[in-house]
This record gives C-alpha cells, structure tokens and sequence, in this order.
C-alpha cells in the first residue's frame, strides 16, 4: 500500500514506474506492479499519466482528509459480475435475510469486544472485567435471537457503550479517554481510532466492489446518500478486532504522546501532526500485514476472506458466519 502523506507532492509517472515528487526533489520511485493500492492524504497531486497507470494496473486510489475522513475513490472498472449485484438487491427487499444476515454482525462485533477485554484481563486480572463481560454476553444472546433491525441497532448501541466503559480501563499511559467522540475526535485517542475505522472502511470499499457487490448497499446499516452501508456492515466486526486492538498498542506502548497532535480550531478537532501520521500508517500497514490465528493468513486476508464469506450467503441466501479473533 502506498499512502501519499507529503503536502505539495505529486505522484508521476515515468514509464512503468511512479515517482513521488516535491520541489524538484524525489522522495520515492517503486514499479507499478508492486503497489496494491494509493491512499491520498491531503494536498497531493496526482498527473494523469500516473492516474492512467494505476487504472491500468487495477490499482484503487482512495482520497482522503488529513484527519482521515474518506472523501472518495479512483477505481478501475468494478466487477462484471452483474448476477451476485442483482442478488444483492433481491436479499435486500427480503426482511428475513436482512435480519438473518445483520444479526450475526452485531453478535460478532460483540463478541470480539468481550474477547479483547478477555484478552487484556488475561494480562491485568482484576474484578471488574467480568461485569463488563457479562453484561456483552447478555447482548450477544439478545442479538443472536434475531430481533428485528430497530432493536438490533438499540442492542448493538448498549453493547458499544458497556463495552467503551471498559476500553476507557484499558487505555494506559500519557493519552487520556473519556468516551467515544467522533465527528470531530475530542481527543488523541479518539483521533487514533476515528483514523483506524476511516482506513479500515476504505479497504473495505475495495475489497466489496472487486467481488461484484456494492459497497453502497447494506443489509444492517440504512441506506444514505453516498454511505457505503454494506462496507459498514462488515467493518462492524473488525472494529474491536482489529483497530481497537491495534490503538490500544500504540497508546499503551507509549509510541505516540500529546506532542504529536494538534487541535483544528474552527471545529476543535484533534488531529494528528503529519510526522505522527507517518508513523501511524506505518504501523497499520505493518499491523494489517502480519499473520493472525497461529497461521500464514495476514490481518488483510482476513478481511479478503470475510468478503468472500459474505458473498456467498448473499448469493446463497443461507447462514452468515461473522468474524471471530482469537483469544
């Protein structure tokens, strides 16, 4: 992946190579062929050779704000696969399946919170953990008895904030967190996560329309105006899984500090600073890379593989299996 951070750079093409350039100065040359994809921070250009070749490669490029706020796609032709897109619109009038296939995500992302916070009582034992934890086994039951969506979103919105009660106890170190805040982050570790779900979201977008369904239409999230529902839908379980999980390293470890935001002041949102960005994506590339589950399979190709999950019970219109991490 390759993430364009440097203000005032551009992104050029010189045969089948792309060069990052500023001010007459190049910051990175790589062949084509080895980018999976070009995320866009900012005030970076892009030439039109370079957008021509990365088309041609199938490469997705994916534009977004400084604080991380995805704002759009450049993507090669989508999938052909007409047949799963029109199965994907026939499941969505059924309010059988939206149930059937909505309620394993919910239960799952409850799930994985329950077991991270298993996860780090296992290093911090104590007494408080196990109310948390049976307050979310309560939910996933209620989730897994396939409520309608309405009440599905009002367990999965209690859920959410039993499980932030206990993520407040999990954050250590200089970075203070009082609560989930977004749109803005109030706070660094809000800034940390909001960054996460939004870069989290965006390979999800991807990932979604190359296997022929449409990252627009969700079975749990509604349906708005330029909201991608259905990677929604699946970012569900990865959130606590995967960027929570990741978040939480990065502040308990110390690797990030209060010296390394800063607040926006016409909305006073806290952003980070863009050395501190650098380090941030790096450390998600490198987290997203590695081997989860005691096997070869990376953090990405999970990702690659609950698509394909989700695919097939639209297509099939049989179970759902959401994604569990490991204890």
């Amino acid at each position: 992946m390759l993430y364009l951070v440097e203000q005032g750079a551009t992104l050029s093409r010189e045969g089948e190579r792309l060069f990052v350039r500023k001010g007459g100065e190049t910051l990175l040359s790589v062949p084509a062929f080895q980018v999976e994809g070009v995320w866009v921070f900012g005030n970076v250009q892009l030439t039109t050779p370079a957008i021509s070749l990365l088309l041609a490669h199938g490469v997705e490029t994916c534009f977004f704000t400084m604080e991380g706020r995805l704002k759009g796609r450049l993507a090669p032709i989508v999938s052909r696969n007409v047949p799963l897109r029109l199965r994907q619109f026939e499941r969505y009038q059924d309010e059988g399946f939206r149930r059937r296939l909505a309620a394993p995500i919910v239960a799952g992302k409850l799930e994985n919170a329950r077991r991270l916070i298993m996860r780090y009582a296992r290093t911090y034992p104590g007494p408080k953990w196990e109310r948390w934890t049976i307050a979310l086994e309560q939910r996933i039951g209620l989730a897994r008895g396939l409520p309608d969506l309405r009440t599905l979103r009002g367990i999965e919105g209690s859920g959410s904030a039993i499980y932030f009660e206990a993520f407040r106890e999990m954050v250590r170190g200089e970075l203070s967190f009082e609560g989930r805040s977004r749109r803005p982050p109030r706070d660094p570790v809000n800034a940390l996560l909001s960054l996460g779900y939004a870069l989290l979201t965006g390979e999800l977008i991807g990932k979604i329309a190359a296997s022929g369904l449409d990252p627009y239409l969700g079975f749990y999230h509604e349906v708005r105006h330029g909201r991608p529902a259905l990677a929604l839908d699946l970012a569900e379980e990865f959130r606590h899984a995967y960027i929570d999980r990741f978040v939480l390293s990065l502040v308990n470890r110390r690797s990030f500090g209060p010296e390394d935001f800063e607040q926006r002041e016409e909305d006073r949102a806290v952003l980070l600073r863009p050395d501190a960005l650098r380090r941030y994506l790096a450390a998600y590339e490198a987290f997203m890379g590695r081997p989860v589950g005691g096997g070869p399979q990376t953090a990405r190709g999970r990702l690659d593989e609950q698509v394909r999950r989700l695919a097939r019970a639209i297509w099939s219109g049989g179970e759902y299996e959401p994604f569990s991490m490991e204890i």
